[in-house]
């Protein structure tokens, strides 16, 4: 089986200038970033270096790379930073922000691979710990053919493992329709009802999070 996060460390390193891989003799299916403060250096660095040999005798992973200072950690970043610009330059994207619980994330990368095939590679990343995916599928050019086969696919799923189809970085303006697989026709209209209090010109931030079928003049 294709491994599909490995795709956007590929991407990354294919379409960004200045960006090199910091595991040069091998690639790895997952990669996880791992950013950590502290108040004092020396007994931090202690923890992190003893959590990373405890880490690989256990066999939680199998390569690590510790930032030495802020221009290493500064490339780090970049990799995952520059994910949506590589994307872009890989052609088209469709993309989809979502909750979803931590033990199901990767089951949706798996299953929309096998439901796209060749069609698409899907390209995954998110937040570990509050199950925040990014679910972007990476096509040569865009297709409706490919759109009906992530839609509504996308939104069922997540709302069947009873998740949320937005998380992040909101419901925003084009996922309004949608959100009724996560949310019921009652939660819904008392969203509708107390923005109508609040907002009874629909002026303030218009067109977004609920459907405009709601705010229609009779």
């Amino acid at each position: 089986m294709q491994h599909y996060l490995l795709c956007y460390v590929e991407q990354v390193l294919k379409h960004l200038e200045g960006v090199r891989n910091p595991f040069p003799s091998s690639m790895h299916d997952f990669y996880v970033l791992i950013e950590t403060t502290g108040s004092s250096e020396s007994y931090d660095r202690e923890k992190l270096d003893a959590f990373l040999l405890h880490s690989m005798e256990n066999d939680l992973i199998s390569d690590g790379v510790v930032a030495q200072d802020i221009t290493q950690a500064s490339s780090c970043w970049h990799i995952r930073e520059g994910i949506p610009e590589a994307l872009m330059k890989a052609g088209g994207v469709y993309k989809y922000d979502l909750s979803i619980p931590v033990e199901k994330m990767y089951d949706l990368v798996e299953e929309m691979g096998v439901r796209l095939g060749a069609s698409g590679k899907v390209v995954a990343y998110g937040h570990l710990g509050d199950g925040n995916l990014h679910l972007n599928i990476s096509t040569p050019q865009y297709d409706d053919k490919i759109l009906s086969q992530i839609e509504p696919f996308v939104y069922e799923w997540t709302s069947k493992h009873k998740g949320s189809i937005s998380a992040e970085h909101g419901l925003g303006l084009m996922k309004a329709n949608k959100i009724h697989y996560t949310k019921s026709p009652e939660t819904v209209q008392l969203m509708a009802n107390i923005k109508k209090l609040l907002d009874p010109n629909g002026i303030l931030n218009p067109y977004k999070v609920l459907p405009p079928s709601l705010f229609t003049k009779s």
